[in-house]
């Protein structure tokens, strides 16, 4: 008759008292920063606007009246240039009910529109977004360790823009 071990993989009554393993990531500094301001949105997450840094070691960070989580980033371009096509996974956090999120994310750097694509795990579809991007100027100043609030106030400007380019007409909000 086989040992029993506890804490095996299969134990799952006991495998809730194993303390989970943490990896330490360190964040880079910002090379790009985008306030977005969404016209079409996932449902569960009704932010019209965020602020997402990418910084130079691959890492970000994304911020919105009700988000505050980072993840890892892919550029199809050097990310301190025009952007075109990203991919997002986020690291687990509450934001995802401790899960991750995939999203890619593409720029058109004539109308500043993107598209956005959503994945999250166990869901076969994926859910769209769009809206429009501006760059924030000087990227290595922006502050990493500010509240959505305060950095919402410090970036006014770049919101108003992009409140204007969400308005043209033809530009309806809707949400998925």
């Amino acid at each position: 008759m086989p040992t029993e071990h506890p804490h095996t993989p299969t134990d799952t009554a006991r495998s809730a008292d194993v303390p989970r393993a943490t990896v330490a990531v360190p964040l880079g500094r910002p090379v790009a920063v985008l306030a977005l301001r969404y016209t079409a949105m996932y449902g569960p997450k009704p932010f019209d606007e965020a602020l997402l840094a990418l910084l130079d070691n691959g890492t970000y960070k994304i911020l919105s009246p009700g988000e505050d989580h980072h993840g890892c980033h892919v550029s199809a371009t050097d990310p301190s240039g025009p952007l075109r096509h990203v991919a997002f996974m986020s690291w687990p956090s509450v934001d995802w009910d401790s899960n991750v999120a995939a999203h890619t994310l593409t720029f058109d750097g004539d109308t500043g529109a993107f598209i956005q694509e959503l994945r999250l795990p166990g869901d076969p579809v994926p859910r769209a977004q769009h809206g429009f991007a501006v760059a924030v100027p000087d990227p290595a100043r922006f502050d990493l360790e500010a509240r959505w609030p305060a950095l919402r106030s410090a970036h006014v400007d770049v919101f108003d823009r992009l409140r204007v380019l969400a308005a043209a007409p033809g530009r309806d909000r809707t949400t998925d």
